[in-house]
């Protein structure tokens, strides 16, 4: 942790401005989850400030959930918000996080038109060059950043979705309500990357830190794709739940074979 930006002759109280400091060490994940944080001692001597101030940013944090203490061992960095997308439901940001007793928000970056390249025609069914609405947000748990999207939609179906995004609360109940078209399933790949200056910026990370991308086509009634979004998402805040099952093939006809391969 870097505590040069301390200012002993700031309007800012001390511990707020320790907090910060702290706060940013987890954001950039230079503290990571489970990590033992510096105690009061340890942090008094390293700022120069008493340990009755350090305690307070210390105890503050703990109440926002960011740290926690376990006794005779000393302050640690919290899991939280840690986010499971479980990928057997088509579910928005929104109902997600809820869901996770978190409180989703949404930074909206950019709302543009933009011809569709291959990879948006493609996914979209669209023809190349189409016009495309492209949405870019950053998605928070507890106003905390944990995604980049950049959803790509349909000018054609969907006119005048940019005028409502400012004041959506979530995407797929706009096109429920709006523009009755209801997503049902969606196709999800995953990959990784590592952050760049953008990326840095807006999910407060280092750059050049690892980061997990994802391209999603969602579709509606009738097998109509509907939206393709490029997601970037912070790894180790963020993770992914899905279920395998064998395909094509029963667990007694699995157990069969095996029987019988058994025997021969």
């Amino acid at each position: 942790m870097d505590f040069s930006s301390l200012n002993k002759e700031s309007s800012e109280q001390l511990y707020l401005q320790i907090r910060r400091i702290i706060l940013r060490a987890i954001r950039s994940q230079d503290l990571l989850p489970q990590q033992r944080v510096p105690s009061a001692t340890e942090l008094s001597e390293l700022t120069g400030v008493s340990r009755m101030t350090v305690r307070q940013a210390l105890q503050t944090l703990i109440n926002e959930g960011w740290l926690y203490t376990v006794t005779g061992k000393g302050t640690f960095v919290a899991d939280r918000p840690r986010i499971e997308q479980n990928l057997l439901h088509l579910m928005g940001w929104t109902e997600e996080i809820r869901q996770q007793h978190l409180e989703p928000s949404t930074k909206i970056i950019s709302v543009e038109a933009i011809p569709a390249d291959r990879s948006i025609a493609n996914n979209l069914n669209i023809p190349l060059g189409n016009q495309v609405y492209r949405i870019t947000r950053v998605r928070y748990a507890d106003h905390f950043p944990l995604s980049i999207e950049k959803a790509h939609l349909s000018c054609d179906k969907f006119q005048g979705l940019d005028l409502l995004v400012k004041s959506m609360t979530s995407l797929y109940q706009t096109l429920r309500e709006n523009f009755e078209v209801y997503p049902v399933r969606a196709v999800q790949v995953l990959d990784a990357g590592e952050a760049d200056q953008q990326i840095s910026a807006l999910l407060e990370m280092p750059i050049g830190k690892p980061v997990l991308l994802s391209e999603r086509t969602t579709y509606a009634s009738g097998d109509e794709a509907i939206e393709f979004v490029l997601g970037i998402h912070k790894p180790g805040f963020v993770r992914f739940v899905t279920e395998l099952n064998s395909a094509n093939i029963s667990t007694q006809q699995i157990i069969l074979n095996h029987n019988q391969t058994d025997r021969r």
